[in-house]
């Protein structure tokens, strides 16, 4: 395209500029509209406490699912707690609806990433003790941790430590920010995924997927509105998944459990007690 002045080459150039505008919005909603859920949308009632439900998702253009358990809470009634199963019964720690059901909690999954010899990567807060203490690194890119005033999900960076913390966990990486699914996420390699997210409203969820998938589509699928919530996923977070991904909810006390176990053994747990 040749031009003989600034004023004519930017007549030319806008058109082009617009096209491109467009063709990037399109792009970004088709990408959005892509993850659709498979069958009846796991509907929780809005003023539910504590539910379970199975989310199925598909991205329409390579038919990727998204399979999950999903534990919803709210926080008017529950608040996060971590169980450090170093400090509990050996033969407890191999069965985390045992360890779980001891420690009074409803629902959970796995918790943090850990080293070889069982050390938690990261700050961990367990029953108000702490446990090793906060790393910068970028697999820890976020804490989330209860005190007494709720429930919090926050970047590492502006996360700032005080008296009055019961529980908390270090982790990563970032899965949505604002709404959006974080940039520059792996789409390989697939595997389980545990992970937090929050409307950052009240409404909360702990959920463990049955099949292999990246952290970059699951970030897409938990972005896209109605494919695993009823509610917009303000920000969510990616635990130590893998073959330590685990699941659990029980329906009462005494009541029947959905139990999903780890593959192997893991440090730490991530479940909800009542405020």
């Amino acid at each position: 395209m040749w031009c003989t002045s600034a004023s004519m080459c930017e007549r030319q150039l806008r058109p082009a500029l617009m096209l491109a505008l467009l063709l990037s919005l399109t792009t970004a909603t088709a990408l959005a509209a892509d993850w659709q859920p498979v069958g009846e949308r796991p509907l929780v009632p809005a003023n539910a406490d504590l539910a379970y439900a199975e989310g199925t998702s598909q991205r329409q253009s390579d038919d990727q699912r998204v399979v999950a358990r999903l534990a919803f809470f709210h926080s008017r009634a529950f608040r996060l707690a971590v169980v450090d199963l170093e400090s509990i019964n050996p033969e407890t720690k191999k069965l985390i609806d045992a360890a779980f059901r001891a420690a009074g909690m409803p629902a959970g999954i796995n918790g943090g990433f850990f080293h070889p010899d069982g050390q938690p990567l990261g700050l961990v807060i367990a029953d108000g003790q702490r446990i090793n203490r906060l790393e910068r690194a970028k697999l820890l890119s976020g804490v989330l941790y209860s005190d007494a005033g709720g429930n919090y999900l926050e970047r590492y960076a502006a996360f700032r430590d005080h008296a009055g913390i019961d529980a908390l966990l270090q982790s990563g990486p970032y899965l949505v920010e604002h709404g959006r699914a974080v940039r520059g996420l792996r789409s390989a390699p697939a595997a389980r995924r545990s992970f937090a997210a929050t409307d950052w409203r009240g409404h909360w969820l702990l959920g463990a997927t049955r099949n292999s998938i990246s952290l970059a589509d699951l970030a897409d699928c938990l972005a896209t509105a109605g494919c695993l919530t009823d509610w917009p996923v303000e920000r969510a977070i990616n635990l130590d998944g893998g073959s330590s991904t685990g699941f659990f909810f029980a329906d009462g006390p005494g009541g029947k459990a959905v139990v999903m176990p780890p593959l192997k053994t893991v440090r730490n747990l991530l479940g909800i007690v009542p405020r």
